[in-house]
């Protein structure tokens, strides 16, 4: 019962992203397409319901994300590095550089940048992170963005594309 709950909330979900998609960015009639994207806002947010309260949507994200965690220090993680080859070692960072020129736009050049560094310390560590580690990381990842501020924006007068965020 809950599979299916949890299909008819992704498929919704999906269905109104097709729907807006298709009936944004039109060069002509905007107007005649208000309602039908109308709808489809509406259709988001109820499958978007749907799937939190039946789809039990906060559960699977943290075994989604459980997952993940297990499997990137699996590959690169302490007490690994000769069960993995090199190549396979590196898929978290082919990944983590994938989601970064993909959204360098959209959220932002030195808030991606920013992310990006800190995923990258934080994988990559010998030992999983501990709260001082990972404060650490952060102020390391910090210091190393606003490098990147200084010499891009600052010394070399370059314009960062307008995002988001910075």
């Amino acid at each position: 019962m809950m599979l299916s709950k949890r299909l008819t909330a992704i498929g919704g979900v999906l269905l109104a992203l097709i729907l807006l998609v298709l009936g944004s960015n039109v060069e002509y009639g905007e107007e005649a397409y208000f309602f039908p994207n109308l709808l489809a806002y509406f259709l988001l947010a109820f499958a978007f319901v749907l799937l939190i309260s039946d789809g039990d949507l906060l559960n699977w994200l943290k075994e989604i994300a459980s997952f993940l965690w297990r499997w990137m220090f699996g590959i690169v993680g302490e007490g690994n590095p000769s069960r993995w080859p090199d190549t396979v070692r590196l898929i978290p960072m082919f990944i983590t550089i994938f989601c970064y020129l993909y959204f360098a736009d959209i959220v932002g050049l030195y808030t991606t940048s920013f992310i990006t560094f800190l995923l990258i310390t934080v994988i990559y560590t010998p030992h999983r992170p501990r709260s001082r580690t990972l404060f650490k990381s952060a102020l390391i990842a910090l210091i190393f963005t606003g490098v990147i501020y200084l010499i891009f924006s600052v010394l070399l007068q370059l314009q960062a594309p307008s995002a988001w965020f910075i």
